[in-house]
């Protein structure tokens, strides 16, 4: 949702394949459930309560990510093909929901249960922290019931649940309990960097790849009219100005001589780029690659392990990504960070008559972001030197003022906004507060002034439509089934 660019198509019912989803099926089900399918009855049978509550909230976590993108995935039938069931039925999302949040509380049972067997050696995520995965099952439920608070049906019953996790004060909000996959800066195998840093910094100099959303970049720089002081930990850019992208390759900018669509115009959207040197792509850009490797905006330090932007004003600057630079790879996805569950609260203060201070809630967590991006950027080295970083006290009372003198309508949006800007590197978190909530307003329109209607939830993979005789393909204008809010999304 805007962090990166759509490039399919300036067409939604066009912009995504099913071939180009395979991946996220593969990885889900062939990968993390079979694996998580065979470890519970060994788990069970052996009395590995540790490992038999991680497994079911690693699988809770998994079933809620394919229902929020998909909506119906198969479940009860799924991994089945031992049984001779090659072609499993897809569940009803709400079913998938209710079993994952079900999964999540049997795993926080299993983990309280007391130990007749070994702990959990070679931990990733929490060193075997019984306490920890308890922490993160509770967290999965809090954004799980906020979603399922878009659909009326369910909105009292999930109001109910959040009231008592609030409550009961055990939810990721430090940095000591966020949950991250944290890549590696091994040549060898190169699948240990991270993927998104692989794309921009290649083997050879200006090979650049991918595209951040333009608008992503000048709401960063300069949204709330002062720069917010993550964009040099999350950005790098390799040109100062766009005369310098063109004085690197006259051609690297196929939009540079070109008007922008007259609905950019009226709204008064970035389009092509966004002076100094913010050169990324615009919502629907279908045109092509140009031979732009060497002036492209590239990720930075955070999350991906890049390199931050130390370039003080210089129109002229000109320097190129190489692998190697910056944290060389050594990124983390961001699954749930601290700040999650603060903009999560003010979310509920907002829409769910939860007592709260929102705007508190708000500046708490944009400075919790702020402070782990850059401490983040710190650890791999990449440090910007002193009074280059921008002011956090100014974009904090920047903020604040802004709230103030909003209308209740607005006040939501800028809560909403901040949370979106500090979700870079989580694009499914994105996705589900943009339909959630239908914030940011005011996004960048596709580059077609009709696009089409909003894709509201994936297509199923070429995988799964394909090879299962059970599976029947749905539009992407199919909402997912707690997606009852009627929002009208560009």
């Amino acid at each position: 949702v805007r962090h990166k660019a759509m490039q399919g198509s300036k067409f939604y019912n066009r912009a995504y394949t099913p071939q180009n989803l395979d991946e996220i099926w593969k990885d889900s089900y062939q990968k993390v459930l079979v694996n998580l399918e065979t470890l519970l009855p060994l788990a069970e049978e052996k009395e590995l309560n540790v490992h038999l509550g991680v497994a079911k909230i690693m699988k809770a976590i998994t079933y809620i990510t394919l229902a929020d993108a998909f909506g119906d995935v198969p479940l009860t039938e799924a991994l089945k093909g031992t049984e001779g069931n090659f072609n499993p039925v897809a569940d009803a999302g709400a079913s998938v929901y209710a079993a994952a949040i079900a999964m999540l509380e049997e795993g926080r049972v299993a983990l309280a249960a007391n130990l007749t067997g070994v702990g959990l050696g070679r931990d990733i995520f929490y060193n075997g922290s019984r306490a920890r995965w308890t922490t993160l099952a509770n967290s999965i439920e809090l954004k799980a019931q906020l979603n399922l608070t878009a659909d009326p049906a369910s909105k009292a019953a999930a109001t109910a649940r959040i009231s008592a996790l609030f409550t009961a004060n055990d939810l990721i909000d430090t940095d000591a309990e966020e949950f991250t996959y944290k890549w590696g800066t091994s040549a060898v195998p190169v699948i240990s960097k991270n993927p998104t840093y692989q794309e921009y910094y290649g083997f050879a100099a200006g090979n650049a790849g991918g595209n951040i959303g333009n608008w992503f970049l000048k709401e960063m720089y300069r949204g709330t009219g002062v720069q917010d002081p993550r964009w040099r930990y999350y950005f790098y850019r390799q040109v100062g100005s766009k005369a310098q992208a063109l004085l690197v390759d006259a051609n690297s900018l196929g939009c540079g001589n070109v008007a922008p669509p007259a609905h950019y115009v009226a709204e008064g959207q970035p389009f092509c780029l966004t002076e100094p040197g913010f050169i990324g792509r615009d919502h629907g850009d279908d045109s092509g690659q140009n031979p732009d490797g060497s002036v492209i905006t590239a990720v930075g330090a955070y999350p991906y392990g890049g390199r931050v932007d130390t370039n003080d004003g210089n129109a002229s600057y000109a320097v190129a990504t190489i692998t190697g630079q910056g944290g060389n790879g050594r990124g983390i996805e961001p699954i749930y960070m601290s700040w999650f569950t603060d903009f999560m609260k003010a979310e509920a203060v907002l829409t769910l008559g939860i007592s709260g201070d929102a705007k508190a809630l708000m500046l708490a967590g944009v400075t919790k972001s702020i402070d782990r991006t850059r401490s983040f950027s710190t650890a791999l080295g990449q440090t910007l030197p002193a009074g280059l970083e921008p002011s956090p006290v100014t974009y904090l009372a920047t903020l604040g003022g802004l709230y103030d003198v909003a209308t209740p309508a607005n006040q939501k949006d800028i809560v909403y906004k901040e949370y979106w800007k500090s979700l870079w590197g989580n694009g499914p978190e994105a996705y589900n507060l943009y339909r959630r909530t239908g914030s940011p307003l005011k996004m960048q329109p596709s580059l077609a002034p009709a696009p089409g209607e909003f894709v509201f939830s994936l297509i199923y993979p070429a995988n799964f439509v394909n090879l299962n005789s059970s599976a029947v393909q749905h539009p992407e204008t199919k909402r997912v089934f707690w997606d009852k809010t009627g929002l009208v999304l560009r």
